[in-house]
């Protein structure tokens, strides 16, 4: 079929184009093609680390929306859900759909498609979804109101407000980090001493309006003749559902709208109707009929299913609350000279007009309101622009109710006397905010406790909505009483320079934004991190300060599960800014401590943001750790960090090893699990070829991470050999292994690392008696098919090849944690002083205090009882180079920028080889097959798992909790992936 163009012929008359552009807590960004022509209506791109010190904004994938006849309409608006999953699209002509991201379609069946009088359409089949990566989108809803290719744009059915609604369930947020006079904190402070930072986190209920079930989304439009619509998901599946109800009965042309959320429930919206000149405010009450119940139902069962008589219908019931004409158009009485005055008098204008309409949502806090943002702009006689905007708060009315018709009303039964009034809600003015420029678009960031005013000449101011005050900071005290942004410590958005209206759109962190310009003459866009304007200096305490920051914007990334990729490049560009801010005064080893330091300070000052503290765990407490997301994050945290600075390979390595050990003895605990749980249902001799592929493809799916698992076990005793040779030999110089370089030494003295080991090699051993036996009985009963024959030899194979007894290293390290925990317990008095030696060590890699003491004992109990069970000349000279770690590793020194604009570099992989790429989930080279790869660790891996054995249903395996993130907690993206709707 004959490709389509597409011709944005009405881009140029959008006043709001940030509507064309959203930017998901996956880190997915997806926007409107901003080119005057293009074969192409739709994008996505995403930032991907290339080498391990470069990001970029990956080239823009295609992801086009087509109708009838493969015709591409303009799109006029884009936008991710509160899930980030579901993606709203909308056109000129008025036509809505949603994507859904993150899953392929399993049946060619259509998707349902709602017609203009709003009936779902019927369809015989359902469709049925896999699981994939993110970059991969389904089209499952489409509102379609005109789909010929030949028709004018009827202004009327285009959707002219939209949001989606909240999540109904509870957000765990963090407090803003609170300055504390701490006498036992390293840091010092030339003017009050020393001082550190305590963290904490808050839990809220849910808020806002929202879907009845915490599972299912919905979101509402507003259309320019008055229509406003309800888009919802039922009770199971992905399908949406429509509702229409209309705010006025006449005709209305409503050309300036906004809609939010109050915490009652009720969605307000503000809307401007050109035709009676009057901006009214409505209150829309959802009653969700059925799915109230189902909410109910489903968290005792969550498969539960509403009988089909019993489903009350969804009803929407309009209210309006409140009607005002614009300002005046004139003003002549009042002068300004202060442009980041937030509310002024005396100021001289002349012409004025309206230019926004605004409903700010509450937010999570208890007593938050929406309010109503009125905005004009007024041109004085030198056509400088200032803008006021007038906020509303929307409140309750008291409408009084004289005693006479009170008595009346009582004695004929109408009302009761203990009613003596009526309650109703209005607007009322709150205050005046007075801004040099004029304003493009204004947002809610950060769940709503802060707002964003985007200006015309490409400037962006925050505002604080618990004070309505600017977040500047200019005057206040450094360091600052409390941290809640990354401005607090001295961070700006720089202003964006163009010559067409900015397609922009701000992270969901608030440290980056990306841009184009309407007609660019390329559909890329441009990343720009925020600036450090203020505090630029490189003392104790500016690097202190600004490393709370950084943790403490971490921290929410944590705490509200959003991608932390542009944090990462922020963190980096500012350490290439100190880099250069000291090489100017100081010697290059004075520069590369100072910015260790700075890391290790962001690292541990995270740690402590989340409260993870790596001395508090035990060897009960595994478990808990392997499913830990805040571990996985402070360890991609590490990884990204200590790659991109060079200087110190240990820290990135020990994190790397960690990540793979939580993921390897995961699959093996759940691979176990698997074949137990299957084993205890039937006899050996009722066992069937299906049963036998089922456990085969389990075992096969864990081979290379045992092979990695051994090979790492390994190379750990390769280091301890060289170190044991070393220290009976005192001419040591020429050992590329020594007690600062080494890998084993920090793992070992350090207690998660170590309990991690010591929990793999207790599962290799549990997986090794479980499958002997198997195996004897399944021979025994005569039932050891050929897929599981095969599997288990593959299996026993890479064991039996092991040029070292697992059991005995597991008895070193057991003896190693109890000497350990023996000597710091008589050494170590002072609390947090166990804490620090950890972090040295897990997050540095460095060897400090008692733990120098204590590293000589490990290295003689190694010499004295396992050197002599060793086979010395097997075990040093077997390969484990593939692993890439310690000093192994194929490091890279050249310098490299933090970031490209060009959207052309090649991703450098993590683990390579000769004849090709290692799958770094599964540990096994990829001979063919879809792949993808992480954003951030540049792993890749096969989309599928490749099932040798021919089975008619796929077994469920341990990598099916990996279907969407990397080992490293990033998302996977689908190479080469094209979408097509």
């Amino acid at each position: 079929m004959d490709k389509q163009s597409l011709t944005n012929k009405h881009l140029a008359s959008l006043t709001n184009t940030s509507k064309l552009i959203s930017w998901s807590k996956n880190g997915f960004i997806a926007y409107s093609s901003p080119l005057a022509s293009s074969t192409n209506n739709l994008y996505l791109t995403y930032l991907e680390n290339i080498n391990g010190k470069t990001w970029q904004l990956a080239p823009p994938q295609p992801i086009n929306i087509k109708l009838e006849n493969n015709f591409l309409p303009e799109i006029s608006l884009v936008s991710w859900s509160s899930l980030n999953t579901d993606l709203a699209i909308a056109d000129v002509y008025g036509n809505f759909y949603i994507l859904l991201a993150g899953v392929g379609l399993l049946d060619d069946t259509t998707t349902t498609t709602t017609t203009t009088t709003g009936r779902t359409s019927p369809t015989t089949f359902s469709p049925s979804y896999e699981l994939t990566s993110y970059n991969h989108m389904e089209m499952i809803y489409r509102d379609i109101i005109n789909q010929d290719s030949k028709s004018t744009v009827n202004p009327g059915a285009s959707i002219i407000a939209f949001k989606w609604m909240n999540i109904e369930k509870a957000q765990l947020m963090n407090k803003p980090a609170t300055l504390v006079p701490d006498s036992n904190s390293p840091v010092p402070n030339s003017n009050n001493g020393q001082f550190a930072y305590t963290y904490g986190a808050s839990s809220f209920p849910p808020h806002g309006a929202t879907h009845p079930l915490a599972t299912k989304q919905a979101c509402v439009a507003l259309r320019q003749n008055g229509q406003f619509m309800l888009y919802y998901q039922g009770e199971h599946k992905v399908e949406y559902h429509k509702l229409c109800v209309g705010l006025t009965d006449g005709i209305s042309v409503i050309t300036k709208a906004s809609i939010g959320f109050a915490n009652d429930k009720q969605i307000i919206i503000t809307a401007y109707d050109s035709i009676t000149d009057t901006i009214s405010t409505y209150s829309v009450v959802i009653d969700w009929g059925f799915l109230v119940e189902a909410a109910k139902r489903q968290k005792v069962d969550q498969h539960y299913h509403t009988p089909k008589e019993a489903q009350k219908p969804v009803k929407m019931t309009v209210n309006r609350i409140h009607d005002m004409k614009p300002a005046v158009k004139f003003l002549d009485d009042e002068d300004d000279s202060d442009e980041d005055k937030m509310d002024v008098d005396n100021v001289k204008y002349t012409i004025g007009e309206l230019v926004s309409v605004d409903v700010i949502s509450a937010n999570a806090e208890k007593d938050s309101k929406p309010s109503v943002l009125i905005g004009y702009a007024y041109t004085n006689q030198s056509d400088h622009i200032t803008s006021i905007i007038y906020r509303y708060n929307i409140t309750d009315k008291l409408d009084l109710v004289s005693d006479a018709f009170m008595e009346l009303g009582a004695r004929k039964g109408v009302v009761s006397p203990s009613t003596p009034t009526k309650k109703s809600v209005t607007l009322t003015l709150m205050d005046k905010i007075t801004r040099s420029g004029q304003i493009r678009h204004i947002n809610t960031v950060l769940n709503d406790f802060y707002m964003l005013i985007a200006y015309m000449d490409g400037k962006i101011d925050v505002i604080d909505l618990s004070t309505w005050k600017l977040v500047t900071h200019s005057t206040e005290q450094f360091p600052p009483t409390s941290i809640s942004t990354i401005f607090d410590v001295g961070f700006s958005f720089p202003k964006i320079p163009h010559t067409n209206p900015l397609i922009l759109a701000v992270s969901p962190n608030m440290t980056s934004l990306v841009y184009t310009e309407v007609y660019s003459d390329k559909p890329n866009l441009s990343l720009v991190m925020v600036e450090k304007t203020r505090h630029t200096g490189y003392s104790s305490r500016d690097l202190f300060t600004t490393s709370v920051g950084f943790a403490f914007r971490h921290a929410y990334t944590c705490y509200t599960n959003t991608c932390s990729d542009d944090l990462l490049v922020l963190i980096q560009s500012e350490i290439v800014r100190l880099r250069a801010k000291l090489s100017e005064t100081k010697a290059n080893s004075n520069v590369d401590v100072i910015l260790d330091k700075f890391v290790e300070s962001i690292i541990t000052e995270s740690h402590k943001a989340i409260n993870f503290q790596l001395d508090g765990f035990s060897r009960e407490s595994v478990d808990k750790l392997l499913s830990n997301p805040p571990l996985q994050k402070l360890l991609s945290l590490q990884l990204v960090l200590g790659e991109f600075l060079g200087t110190n390979s240990i820290s990135s390595d020990i994190a790397w090893m960690i990540l793979n050990l939580r993921s390897t003895s995961f699959g093996i605990m759940f691979s176990l699990s698997s074949i137990y749980r299957q084993i205890s249902k039937k006899k050996p001799s009722e066992d069937s070829l299906q049963d036998s592929i089922a456990r085969a493809e389990c075992i096969v799916s864990l081979i290379g991470n045992m092979k990695w698992l051994i090979d790492l076990m390994v190379y750990l005793n390769q280091e301890l050999l060289q170190l044991s040779l070393c220290k009976r030999d005192e001419d040591s110089k020429n050992s590329r292994v020594t007690i600062a370089n080494s890998i084993v030494l920090p793992v070992i003295l350090s207690k998660v690392p170590r309990l991690f080991i010591m929990y793999a090699i207790s599962s290799i051993g549990k997986t090794h008696e479980i499958l002997k036996k198997l195996h004897k009985d399944l021979n025994e009963a005569n039932k050891l098919f050929t897929p599981m024959k095969e599997s288990l030899n593959r299996y026993f194979t890479i064991c039996d090849h092991a040029p070292l007894t697992l059991s005995l290293f597991e008895n070193f390290l057991r003896e190693c944690d109890a000497l350990i925990t023996k000597e710091l317990s008589t050494r170590v008095t002072t609390p947090g002083v166990v804490l620090r030696l950890e972090q040295k060590l897990v997050c540095r890699g460095e060897i400090t205090g008692e733990m120098s003491q204590i590293a000589p004992y490990i290295i003689e109990r190694y010499a004295a009882n396992i050197n002599r069970e060793l086979k010395a000349s097997d075990l040093y000279f077997f390969d484990v180079d593939w692993l890439d770690i310690g000093i192994i590793r194929d490091q890279s020194r050249e310098s490299s920028p933090v970031l490209v604009d060009s959207s052309t570099s090649k991703i450098a992989p993590r683990l390579r080889m000769q004849d090709g790429y290692i799958d770094a989930l599964r540990k096994i080279t990829i001979g063919g097959g879809e792949i993808r790869k992480c954003t951030r660790c540049r792993a890749v891996s096969l989309v599928s798992d490749p099932l040798v054995f021919d089975g008619s249903v796929g077994p469920g395996l341990w990598t099916m909790v990996f279907q969407r993130t990397c080992l490293c907690g990033s998302v996977w993206v689908n190479v080469n992936t094209s979408n097509r709707h």
